[in-house]
């Protein structure tokens, strides 16, 4: 067990049943992202390395302190904004340290933020958009096209995209229904495409009669190539 600032009182500790201890510290994961949770502990190890480098046992506001001071000369703002509610999430849970209390910290992370701009994405205009649906060739775009028509219909993230099936767009000839089963916020939601100018539909049913018969997977982006689709499903980080 580390050494920290804070802990449970004597009394609090002894009144506590031994089991009902042990349910409480089994849930602790469970409060981290389930994605990023990895993220989260590396965080923390770092952290903790860094203490033990330099003979830290309490991890006290001034410690805390040091440690974004010495980080902030190689680091964005935004970066150490990320490890501070990284850091936060895991000694509140881990070590019953609370540093949403060490006003000081928070002031320095803030004044690092004065005059920091971040950059923005590129986004993809209406009309880029369309051209790109009506003039690439099919022959070597035709998944992209179809990828691209869902992910902005259905403002869909990479892990959706990967992981939709055949199974879940149902639709006619003018009109699709999409469902997303198990989307970010782990509650299904669907959403619908209907025909454009840009053919829409049309570009959908063209791109899902080329899967192969003999695919083993319901997955519905199937790797394409040269007008072909093979029975290997597209990876997330081709999306």
């Amino acid at each position: 067990m580390s050494v920290h600032e804070e802990s449970e009182s004597g009394d609090e500790f002894m009144c506590t049943p031994p089991e009902v201890a042990a349910m409480a510290e089994s849930i602790m994961p469970e409060l981290l992202p389930e994605k990023s949770r990895n993220r989260y502990e590396k965080e923390r190890e770092r952290f903790f390395n860094w203490c033990k480098m330099k003979q830290v046992k309490r991890y006290t506001e001034t410690v805390l302190l040091a440690y974004f001071v010495e980080k902030s000369g190689k680091l964005k703002s935004s970066t150490l904004w990320s490890m501070y509610s990284m850091l936060k999430s895991m000694l509140i849970l881990q070590d019953n340290v609370d540093i949403s209390k060490y006003a000081k910290l928070q002031s320095f992370l803030k004044r690092k933020s004065v005059g920091h701009k971040p950059k923005k994405s590129l986004t993809f205009t209406r009309q880029q958009i369309s051209t790109f649906l009506e003039e690439a060739p099919d022959e070597t775009f035709l998944m992209m096209k179809v990828a691209l028509i869902l992910g902005v219909a259905g403002a869909c993230r990479r892990e959706e995209l990967t992981k939709m099936t055949v199974n879940d767009i149902q639709g006619e000839d003018t009109f699709l229904l999409v469902t997303i089963p198990d989307s970010k916020t782990h509650v299904p939601r669907t959403f619908s495409v209907t025909e454009g100018k840009e053919n829409w539909i049309h570009l959908y049913q063209k791109y899902k009669a080329l899967r192969p018969q003999n695919a083993q997977t319901s997955r519905l982006f199937l790797n394409y190539k040269m007008g072909k689709c093979t029975v290997q499903p597209v990876g997330i980080n081709t999306f």
